[in-house]
């Protein structure tokens, strides 16, 4: 078991011991477990999976961040971070047809890589609410 915590910009959204927690890094998924060697990365839109010690599992939608693992406590500073019961799914809809409008209409003048970043930040939402315990 280890600390690990989960930082917004606006508050501590997440402080627990848990067994396992799994993260987006920006080249694929990466576990860690108590014990794990000290090191600092930069993760990405995705999952953040929290398996506590009662054989429960947390899940989080998050937006990116760092990912800072010392020997006893792990820190998670994310730009944005929703745990899965929380999402509210109609908005992440909302947001994602809104992104799939922009992209489709060549008519408009759009930050390409903007509306694409916004659609998977959508999808990531919709995903992750789906894996309410």
């Amino acid at each position: 078991m280890f600390d690990l915590e989960i930082i917004s910009p606006l508050a501590v959204l997440y402080s627990a011991k848990v067994r396992h927690v799994v993260v987006p890094g920006v080249e694929g998924y990466l576990g860690i477990l108590a014990g794990h060697e000290p090191f600092v990365t930069t993760l990405t839109t995705g999952e953040i999976k929290i398996d506590l010690d009662n054989n429960q599992t947390q899940y989080f939608a998050t937006s990116g961040g760092i990912l800072e693992v010392l020997p006893a406590k792990t820190t998670i500073l994310v730009e944005t971070a929703e745990e899965a019961s929380k999402i509210n799914v109609e908005r992440a809809i909302y947001a994602k047809e809104r992104a799939q409008r922009r992209l489709a209409d060549k008519q408009l003048q759009i930050d390409v890589d903007r509306a694409k970043i916004a659609l998977a930040k959508a999808i990531n939402r919709i995903k992750v609410s789906k894996k309410v315990c």
